[in-house]
């Protein structure tokens, strides 16, 4: 770690807060008995610790080493971005949580300086196109999720959820595999697009976790399956940017072991209330160590 004494002050300071905010959303997770919401506690606490200390190590060279300035960031997409699922929410329709949004996050535990999230639930393509206006042409970073929605995920998940062996579950998905073979160019002039509006930005694509346990449940399985496809279709559209300032960022393997159905998830669902707005997206765990974690591991919060 840095030996510049107000670095190091700023960043115990961001860990503690991370850490207070990880361990504090945890306890309201789900209604369980006291010693359940206690090994969860622990296991995220613990979880947290290693988590922390790895990304201090490869964030921080040593020696020789003074902070760089902040670096402008605006957060851009749907609702993955938006943090849907760490309520409560700010006030209006876009469904963003006040404090554990994966942007508000990763900017408390790096020298980001989030200007704006205009991530909003429900976006598409062609609306994080229209995010773009206002967003200064001097932005650093933007970081993004987007394209479920264009790919029909709200419809698999309705059709699906009563019967994944229905003949409707069956029609949604093909029509999702259809949309999926169009999706991929319009990724490609999305990113360009930004790449081309925000001359100096890194734009960050964030792709979407695996929602279930693998085994929980048959539309667990499908759902699955569904998010690897379009995964597929985001690092490719990535790929065909060929623009060194277009990075893919993969979360899978943060958030692997903590789907729906597992001891700890990063994803929210109420099994009392299925229409719940924070159900199937990260909860304030996901956003901390499955989301922010990536970026981490993946050298974004050092730039």
């Amino acid at each position: 770690m840095s030996t510049n004494p107000q670095f190091r002050v700023r960043f115990l300071s961001r860990l503690g807060a991370l850490s207070l905010i990880t361990i504090g959303l945890v306890a309201g997770i789900a209604a369980a008995p006291a010693t359940a919401l206690q090994g969860a506690t622990l296991q995220a606490t613990t979880l947290q610790a290693t988590t922390l200390q790895g990304t201090a190590a490869t964030a921080v060279p040593s020696s020789g080493w003074s902070p760089p300035a902040s670096s402008s960031y605006v957060a851009l997409g749907d609702s993955f971005t938006a943090g849907q699922g760490a309520p409560p929410y700010k006030a209006g329709a876009c469904l963003q949580s006040k404090y554990a949004s994966y942007p508000s996050i990763a900017a408390a535990f790096s020298r980001l300086r989030l200007i704006e999230n205009k991530a909003c639930s429900g976006a598409t393509v062609a609306d994080v196109g229209a995010q773009l206006v206002g967003v200064s042409a001097s932005t650093k970073i933007v970081t993004l999720t987007v394209g479920a929605i264009d790919a029909g995920s709200n419809d698999v998940l309705a059709a699906c959820a009563p019967d994944p062996a229905s003949p409707l579950c069956a029609a949604a998905i093909a029509a999702s595999t259809a949309k999926l073979q169009a999706l991929g160019p319009q990724l490609a002039g999305l990113y360009a697009t930004i790449a081309a509006t925000l001359p100096e930005a890194h734009v960050v694509v964030l792709n979407y976790p695996k929602l279930f346990n693998p085994g929980v449940a048959p539309l667990g399985d499908l759902v699955n399956t569904a998010t690897d496809a379009l995964n597929a279709v985001i690092q490719g559209a990535v790929a065909a940017t060929a623009n060194p300032r277009i990075i893919h960022v993969d979360v899978t393997q943060e958030f692997a072991g903590h789907g729906i159905g597992a001891r700890l998830p990063y994803i929210s669902f109420d099994q009392a209330n299925l229409l719940a707005p924070a159900n199937f997206h990260p909860n304030a765990l996901g956003n901390a160590l499955g989301y922010t974690r990536a970026l981490a591991n993946d050298g974004v919060l050092r730039r």
